[in-house]
């Protein structure tokens, strides 16, 4: 049986960065994890949250800071 949604969960990852190469010794680690609630039919976010995650395996670049505001 078919249903109509009128909620869609919206994940965003945000993630370590760099300008140019990525340096020696770094990895891509996810730094934030953001999450929202979006009515189809108005296009409205209902309910927005950001979980900031410590990076593991590299550290937040400038760039990264001044691109994520992280």
């Amino acid at each position: 049986m078919a249903r109509k949604l009128d909620k869609i969960v919206v994940v965003d990852i945000e993630a370590t960065c760099w300008e140019g190469k990525t340096p020696e010794a770094m990895e891509s680690d996810i730094i934030e994890i953001g999450i929202c609630l979006l009515d189809v039919n108005s296009g409205e976010i209902e309910d927005n949250r950001g979980i900031i995650v410590k990076p593991e395996r590299s550290t937040v670049s400038e760039f990264c800071t001044e691109l994520t505001t992280i």
